[in-house]
């Protein structure tokens, strides 16, 4: 696997100016990578997206706000067991240090913030008092497409933050450092990106249609193809 050894050689990476079409080869690569451990990659993906649901069912605000802080740290598991899938042939969670979990969960904290902005973004297309309602753990009957808009909403922020949780915890950076390389190498290599952050627009977008089964069966394989991205990226 390759591995960004200092920022400078990030920055000179994400100079190159990759062509759109870079994009098909990552979700090439993440697609051959999926298929070498799909039941496990899949059962992960039920795992953490039942826990976070589990958490967020908790009453009122207290539980969504739980549920979103946690969820990056779930997404970080899978990070982690497709870093080992790539490097050692096994889904593990295996190769972090104490350190690297720390700045995850600190990491972790721009969940609430991200969230927050989706319901301001909710509050627009719905109102106030649905968003309220959500927010709060209650069944609102709102069009399906208004609140696919407002989760996909974070699209963009989540995009330029991609491969952040990847250098806190295979690479041990800083948070600071992570979240400079990270929205440097995304900017840097905006036209493949583009296509990914698309991508995951639509697998988030399409939840309130497919009962989320898009980021479900979706998200592994698209994880798949960002960590191919993350490994030709930072070289």
């Amino acid at each position: 696997m390759t591995t960004v050894t200092s920022t400078r050689a990030m920055y000179q990476q994400a100079d190159k100016s990759l062509p759109a079409k870079e994009a098909f080869t990552w979700l090439k690569e993440g697609w051959q990578l999926f298929k070498r451990a799909p039941f496990k990659l899949l059962g992960l993906s039920f795992v953490t997206l039942f826990t976070a649901a589990l958490i967020q069912a908790l009453a009122g605000p207290v539980g969504m706000g739980i549920s979103k802080w946690i969820s990056p740290l779930l997404a970080t598991l899978m990070w982690l067991a497709i870093a080992n899938l790539a490097m050692n042939g096994k889904v593990t969670f295996s190769g972090s240090t104490t350190r690297g979990w720390v700045n995850i969960a600190l990491w972790s904290l721009t969940g609430p913030l991200i969230a927050w902005i989706q319901f301001q973004i909710g509050a627009m297309l719905m109102g106030a008092e649905p968003i309220a309602a959500l927010a709060s753990g209650h069944i609102v009957d709102v069009p399906a497409w208004k609140v696919g808009l407002m989760m996909g909403s974070a699209t963009p922020i989540n995009l330029l933050l991609l491969f952040v949780p990847m250098l806190l915890i295979l690479k041990g950076r800083s948070i600071s450092a992570s979240f400079t390389n990270s929205i440097a190498a995304v900017v840097g290599a905006y036209k493949p990106m583009l296509i990914i952050g698309a991508i995951i627009f639509l697998t988030v977008a399409l939840a309130p249609y497919t009962f989320a089964l898009s980021g479900l069966v979706l998200g592994p394989i698209v994880s798949c193809a960002c960590f191919a991205a993350y490994q030709r990226l930072f070289q």
